[in-house]
């Protein structure tokens, strides 16, 4: 059950605002941030930009058509082994702002062998005289990021790109490899990945006589308080159908245990859909995931209605949130811009695309209160120096399950980056990955890797963790080393200087 507010609320701002059970939306005040499925008033706002999902397009191919490599939005090219590059301009996302030179961005990793997704799961790579080396991390570390000044290597000549990220595609290996092969689907927000203020995030005094809810045969569209529903922009926008928002379609915390489980959403998930995925044991949530010299986690992905898990590990918890974007078409007919309905088992409330048919498709919904809006709870930037270091943030999270994103932040680095297919770079952004590193004499010796960050997050704080100077691999070269105890180190050519992070609320 929900409640719905269309009006004034209890201090005289026009706002939409969707409570929980039998919470009065009027009356309920905005810092009880558990009560709101959805509330207008949320300055910083969590909307994606765009999802690439990648796949083979068998031949060298530039978008828009009729581009080049001069004017390009997206060129995919075919690369050895087997496989291919992407390199992305930002104007492939038009909806970036144009402040957003380095949004808040990721890569999903999914294994082309049975289309499951591994992003949160702790992978062994060991190298080195005997496998003598090991690196226990995350997926993400070998995607460059998404960077400004870049210079790029294609096939048979250099570019440029002011600001964009490039990925890299393997659909099989040489003969003799036995490393798995992925597809990396990109993922932009619409909000900054560096020092950027998120734009029109500072709440803004409303203004008498402006109109922040308007409701024509154009569509819905609902501005925060201080911005006028027919003049603003979209950063200034809270809802606005015309730009068909991405949708959260399922969330929740739930058990893990060893072998395969599944959660079941209530809603029929849509090919194109990406999730985000935290696994953690106890109370304590650790982000991307727990950074330990053995394998962890488990690898996901969707059937149906259904998210499942494959859990070949210990038994843990998984708290997640499943998006999707309506790729479909709008649908035609003479419903209300304001449905209820009883689904079987819930009474559920909707707002739609002004003239969408009795059955909505993904495109004409806006609002459903089976899906959770997410809010920010907390934003900012840290600076971030040398040496084992903590670096705190308390946030109110009451009523809520909070999950955490960010981005770490690097300066310009001229020599070998992640990707061989970027050379260069005058600032990058790269989503964050776990990496210990350890070499085995007598038994194990383990450190964490100095690119290796993470987040332990709990009801109300969150804890960053940064190992700035440490090396990011260790390992004997040959067999004279091993004797000599002679470990070679190398080192993050582009150390992190700060975290840019996001701390999310999911309604409880």
């Amino acid at each position: 059950m929900t409640a719905v507010l269309f009006g004034f609320d209890y201090v005289g701002v026009q706002s939409l605002k969707i409570t929980k059970g039998t919470i009065n939306p009027v009356t309920e005040p905005d810092s009880n941030v558990g009560s709101f499925l959805f509330n207008s008033k949320w300055a910083a706002d969590y909307k994606l930009t765009g999802i690439d999902m990648m796949g083979s397009v068998g031949a060298d191919t530039f978008w828009p058509a009729g581009s080049g490599l001069v004017n390009y939005t997206k060129y995919s090219e075919l690369t050895y082994p087997a496989g291919q590059t992407s390199y992305f301009r930002k104007a492939h996302f038009p909806t970036l702002p144009f402040e957003y030179d380095l949004p808040l961005c990721e890569v999903k990793s999914r294994r082309i062998s049975n289309g499951r997704f591994i992003g949160s799961l702790v992978s062994e790579v060991l190298s080195g005289y005997e496998n003598r080396g090991g690196n226990w991390r995350t997926a993400g570390r070998e995607w460059a990021g998404w960077g400004k000044g870049m210079t790029v290597a294609y096939n048979s000549t250099t570019g440029s790109i002011s600001s964009g990220s490039v990925v890299t595609n393997y659909f099989s290996q040489p003969a003799g490899v036995t490393n798995e092969v992925f597809y990396n689907n990109l993922v932009v927000w619409r909000l900054p990945g560096d020092e950027t203020a998120v734009l029109d995030g500072a709440p803004v005094a409303p203004v008498s006589g402006q109109h922040a809810i308007e409701i024509d045969s154009a569509g819905v569209r609902i501005a925060k308080p201080g911005f006028d529903a027919r003049t603003a922009t979209p950063t200034q926008m809270a809802l606005d159908t015309a730009r068909h928002p991405t949708k959260v379609i399922g969330a929740a915390d739930v058990a893990c245990p060893a072998g395969v489980s599944y959660y079941d959403i209530g809603v029929t998930i849509p090919a194109g859909a990406v999730a985000d995925v935290h696994f953690y044991q106890g109370s304590i949530i650790l982000y991307p995931a727990n950074p330990v010299a053995t394998p962890y986690g488990a690898e996901y992905w969707f059937d149906g209605s259904r998210i499942y898990f494959n859990n070949a590990f210990a038994a843990c918890r998984a708290r997640f949130i499943v998006y999707a974007i309506g790729t479909d078409a709008p649908t035609s007919g003479a419903n209300d811009v304001l449905r209820q309905f009883n689904d079987g088992s819930q009474e559920v409330f909707q707002i739609l695309r002004p003239g969408a048919a009795a059955n909505p498709s993904w495109a004409d919904i806006v609002i459903d209160s089976r899906w959770p809006c997410i809010q920010i709870l907390a934003q900012g930037f840290i600076s971030v120096g040398a040496g084992d270091l903590t670096h705190v943030v308390d946030f109110n999270g009451t009523g809520c399950f909070p999950v955490v994103k960010y981005m770490t932040v690097h300066g310009a680095s001229g020599a070998t980056t992640p990707s061989p297919y970027v050379l260069s770079y005058s600032k990058l952004v790269r989503q964050p990955f776990t990496n210990v590193i350890g070499s085995y004499k007598v038994g194990w010796t383990y450190q964490q890797g100095g690119d290796s960050t993470y987040c332990e997050l709990s009801a109300s704080q969150a804890r960053f963790r940064t190992f700035v100077g440490n090396p990011i691999r260790r390992y004997y070269r040959n067999f004279a080393d091993f004797q000599g105890d002679v470990i070679t180190y190398q080192y993050d050519p582009s150390p992190l200087y700060g975290i840019r992070y996001f701390i999310l609320g999911i309604p409880a």
